[in-house]
């Protein structure tokens, strides 16, 4: 019951506050936490439906980033460019497009539709947060940072891993808003290493 009140109390201020879903609170304690967002420069909002986490990083930068969304679903009114696709079948040269130079940062609150078995979702929603990655590194600039979520369970840490590759920092944060019967936390990549730059791109699928 605790869970609910709590639930209840962080979507009462997203609405409050203007904000399109509770999950805005994440991005606002990974930000205070980690400082990876820009006061300016470009920002690529991986799965950014239904737009809460680019309402707030344009507000951050007071309204200075541009701002890239990709998303399969549309986003009425997004406040920057909005690419609508798939991050399994976009090619990063249509990103890069869209961005018109290196991402400062990407972010990633993707998640699958969970079918209520832990495992499956885990796999599928490590299968999002790898798809962001590699999208991670074919548009950041060198020291830029990345913010993906995942599902806890056996292929998490050696996801959190292979984000140390390309990145000189790397840590986990669940925030205080996460409902408590959640498996998710997020991996943080700060300073992306240029040399991890995928610098191929495979052919574009029509989404």
């Amino acid at each position: 019951m605790r869970d609910k009140g709590r639930s209840d109390r962080w979507t009462k201020k997203a609405k409050s506050e203007g904000y399109a879903a509770r999950s805005v609170f994440k991005l606002e304690e990974i930000q205070r936490r980690e400082r990876v967002l820009p006061k300016k420069g470009m920002v690529l909002d991986l799965g950014c439906s239904p737009g809460s986490w680019s309402q707030y990083v344009y507000r951050n930068s007071g309204k200075r980033v541009h701002l890239v969304g990709l998303d399969i679903k549309a986003v009425d009114d997004y406040l920057g460019t909005f690419v609508h696709g798939s991050v399994f079948k976009v090619g990063m040269d249509r990103l890069l497009e869209a961005l018109g130079g290196y991402a400062t940062v990407v972010l990633s609150d993707m998640a699958p539709n969970t079918q209520g078995d832990r495992f499956t979702d885990h796999v599928r929603q490590i299968e999002l947060a790898s798809a962001a990655l590699r999208i991670a590194r074919g548009v950041l600039r060198p020291g830029g940072d990345f913010v993906a979520k995942v599902f806890d369970g056996e292929d998490a840490q050696p996801y959190v891993d292979s984000v140390r590759q390309h990145f000189h920092k790397v840590r986990r944060i669940r925030p205080e808003v996460t409902r408590r019967q959640s498996v998710e936390f997020f991996v943080v990549g700060r300073g992306f290493r240029e040399a991890s730059r995928i610098v191929s791109d495979p052919d574009e699928t029509p989404s």
